[in-house]
């Protein structure tokens, strides 16, 4: 079974005002949102620019904003969106909070720059168990690693209150990622320069507190709770220096 899907796109292209442009597809009723974009560019705009790659929430590239709310298209059913979309349309627009560069791309270069600068780490060692199921490691292995659930998508710096009012701000994510590279070295030296950061003019004391980013995180990372560990971290530091390690 198929579905008449309308959908309203935000398009900019450089030099060009911004505007919306509205497009009617035929999608199979199980379809995702990417899926619409694609019948987009494919049936009626070669000139419509988006990101897209793996289609299964692994890399991130195409998130953006669907009926105002953050999210990956990639997974974000057609039909679902569609009964909360005003005025019959399915909105689509780019992520809030980062340049645009054209049509629903915006630059992620300052991302990516404050995730180096955390030191970001990529992998983790992988959970003992799986759905309550003990894993089988292969003979000759002592654990298995994963991939972090972090896919650098730029969801929580798009949803984030206080990157929309400064953009100095070291943001949700980098924040998240300082804090799990404080747990994955046994470094002294390592933790204190990752503690310093995060304690910066641009660090933790800047967020408002407000959640949303954890509120829109597709892979349940919870950037704010990884900043409130951090300002009890630096707290309780503040607190032994004031008194001396006294108690």
């Amino acid at each position: 079974m198929s579905l008449t899907v309308p959908l309203k796109i935000f398009r900019y292209k450089p030099g060009r005002p911004a505007h919306y442009q509205s497009y009617r597809v035929q999608l199979a009723e199980t379809a995702n949102v990417l899926d619409g974009i694609e019948a987009a560019w494919a049936q009626h705009d070669r000139s419509l620019t988006f990101r897209h790659a793996c289609h299964h929430a692994s890399c991130g590239s195409c998130a953006v904003r669907i009926n105002g709310l953050e999210k990956l298209p990639c997974i974000t059913p057609v039909a679902e969106s569609l009964a909360g979309a005003a005025n019959g349309e399915l909105l689509i627009e780019p992520l809030r909070n980062f340049p645009l560069v054209s049509d629903l791309v915006v630059d992620v270069t300052g991302f990516f720059q404050r995730m180096s600068a955390s030191g970001m780490v990529i992998t983790r060692q992988a959970e003992p168990a799986l759905e309550d199921r003990p894993v089988q490691l292969a003979e000759g292995l002592d654990r298995y690693t994963r991939f972090e659930n972090c896919i650098e998508c730029g969801i929580c710096v798009s949803a984030c209150p206080t990157m929309a009012t400064d953009d100095r701000f070291f943001g949700p994510a980098g924040l998240a990622a300082i804090n799990r590279a404080r747990q994955q070295t046994d470094d002294p030296q390592r933790k204190s320069l990752l503690l310093a950061l995060a304690d910066g003019e641009q660090g933790v004391w800047r967020c408002h507190s407000a959640f949303e980013c954890t509120n829109a995180c597709p892979q349940e990372v919870d950037p704010a709770g990884a900043i409130m560990s951090l300002r009890r971290d630096l707290a309780a530091q503040k607190i032994k220096r004031l008194f001396g390690g006294k108690g």
